[in-house]
């Protein structure tokens, strides 16, 4: 049974697969479309999942959870959204939990596939443990990427692999290409963006550094429309706009948003205060102002001008990513420049909008393939993680952050850095220190040698004697930590890092018998 990959997206998701041929295939659902919505809504132990979720909105929207890959790696009671978010029928899923779910639904479109062309015989779908490579974004951390994969695992996948999305991007574009190439993959996806620079040559991937932001996507933009709505209704009649219909200003904008990258304008109609509203929106501040009626007010709303922000925080990701990387070239080291980029790949359903590309023109003075045969903004991710699962030994990632542990020097405590970010995984790293009985480590995640300005990623109890200890840290290809430690009279021996937030061994068991437990409807 061929294995398959997934693209775990903020708004969408797809699931893909390589057949015959080395041919990638986008599994397509009960209904024909090859994305889900990201969206679950609950009814007791009935969870709607994708397009039926997205139909609750306006009926139960109390019950409809969305949007949470942005709080992977959260504790249970601080992540977006309040005091114990994703919490259904008193047990809290927490994002993780909500991704299972989600990840379960694409576990039957898959399993529905694999039965239809032959390739699966076992009925009970509770019997197949499908092989899965699930993508994250490329700025993830180890606890991030921990959980993603805890999320697959209680879903009833073995998760074999995670690649970066933008690294997917990558191979589903240029994987079967011979001609060596210096790629930049600007992924603007539903709710994270990453920059990835990469080498392709005769079907090898070589990832030489990646930056990114896990909060600055599609549902930016989607704001920055939902907001200019909820305040031209106000203008016009002097009633705000309650909180309950927030899912169909969300769904107008989502409209709004999609017709503005095909169209210079849109209207959008709707009725509120007991007024029947027309707002005219407009793509470029080169048309004649906004119009509301009936009130005859007259406000301005031009897309591409009030996303300016939104462009320049992801150029400047760009510029950082190009800023702090170093190439060799015939006259020796410097940083890279946009005239080393031979092919500037567009990922993400959100790079259709006009303004994307033209930024990007604009500051390479290159130009950007808007359309490219064979391969698509929603689906490339997916078809990049199957092809991973076929190719990884052709395959070379980086980790997105640095990581080490805190020490004291000269009476002042800093981290000490075994691996920088940038280096090619799988990679391992080790270090001696003297420690007193009973040591505790922290181990920090970041780039900075301040502890209180990098991410404490857990704890590692030694239980040693005192004396001399080596740490020896190992990243997978998939960019997860594992810790040992080798002092005697233990020898060497694996840790856990431990973090009373993320419990990831101890959550597995139950989140796996709860997602179990739940009838998952298309």
């Amino acid at each position: 049974m061929p294995l398959v990959g997934i693209d775990l997206g903020t708004t969408f998701s797809c699931v893909a697969c390589v057949g015959d041929g080395g041919v990638p295939t986008v599994i397509r659902d009960g209904q024909g479309n090859t994305e889900v919505p990201s969206v679950i809504s609950f009814d007791g132990r009935d969870a709607y999942v994708g397009c039926a979720a997205v139909e609750r909105k306006g009926v139960l929207p109390h019950t409809i959870f969305e949007l949470f890959k942005r709080d992977i790696g959260k504790p249970l009671d601080s992540a977006h959204g309040g005091a114990a978010p994703y919490e259904v029928g008193g047990f809290k899923f927490g994002a993780a939990g909500m991704s299972a779910i989600l990840l379960r639904y694409l576990k039957k479109q898959a399993i529905r596939h694999f039965r239809k062309t032959g390739e699966l015989d076992e009925t009970d779908d509770r019997k197949v443990a499908l092989d899965a490579v699930i993508t994250v974004p490329a700025s993830f951390g180890d606890k991030e990427r921990n959980e993603t994969k805890l999320a697959g695992e209680a879903a009833g996948f073995r998760v074999v692999g995670m690649i970066n999305e933008p690294t997917a991007a990558a191979l589903a574009f240029g994987l079967g290409r011979k001609e060596e190439l210096r790629i930049l993959v600007f992924d603007l996806g539903g709710g994270t963006f990453d920059a990835t620079l990469l080498r392709m040559a005769s079907g090898v991937a070589t990832v030489e550094a990646t930056r990114g932001d896990n909060s600055l996507g599609g549902k930016d933009f989607d704001d920055l429309i939902e907001r200019y709505l909820a305040a031209a209704a106000f203008r016009a009649t002097g009633v705000h706009v309650p909180e309950e219909r927030g899912f169909e200003l969300q769904r107008h904008a989502r409209r709004a948003k999609h017709e503005l990258s095909e169209c210079e304008q849109v209207e959008v109609a709707m009725t509120h205060g007991g007024e029947d509203l027309v707002l005219t929106l407009h793509r470029k501040s080169t048309h004649s102002s906004l119009r509301v009626r009936p009130s005859g007010e007259n406000h301005e709303f031009y897309f591409e001008e009030r996303s300016t922000d939104l462009l320049h925080r992801c150029r400047a990701i760009c510029e950082t990513l190009f800023d702090e990387v170093s190439i060799e070239t015939k006259a020796g080291t410097r940083r890279v420049r946009w005239s080393d980029i031979d092919e500037i790949v567009l990922a993400g359903g959100s790079c259709r909008m006009p303004m994307i590309a033209e930024m990007i023109e604009r500051v390479s003075g290159k130009r950007v393939q808007r359309h490219i045969e064979g391969f698509s903004y929603d689906t490339a991710i997916a078809v990049g993680a199957a092809l991973y699962g076929v190719h990884r030994e052709d395959v070379s990632d980086v980790l997105s952050h640095g990581m080490g542990v805190k020490v004291l020097e000269d009476g002042r405590p800093r981290v000490d850095c075994l691996v920088e970010r940038d280096t090619r995984v799988p990679v391992t790293a080790e270090r001696s220190y003297r420690a007193p009985a009973g040591a505790v480590l922290e181990v920090y995640e970041g780039e900075s040698r301040a502890p209180d300005e990098c991410e404490l990623r857990g704890r590692l109890e030694l239980n040693n004697p005192e004396g001399q200890v080596r740490i020896e840290m190992a990243w997978s290809s998939d960019g997860i930590l594992r810790v040992l430690a080798d002092f005697p009279p233990h020898g060497r021996r694996e840790l856990e890092i431990k973090n009373e937030d993320f419990q990831f061994g101890r959550r597995l068991a139950l989140l796996r018998e709860r997602v179990a437990s739940l009838t998952v409807h298309a």
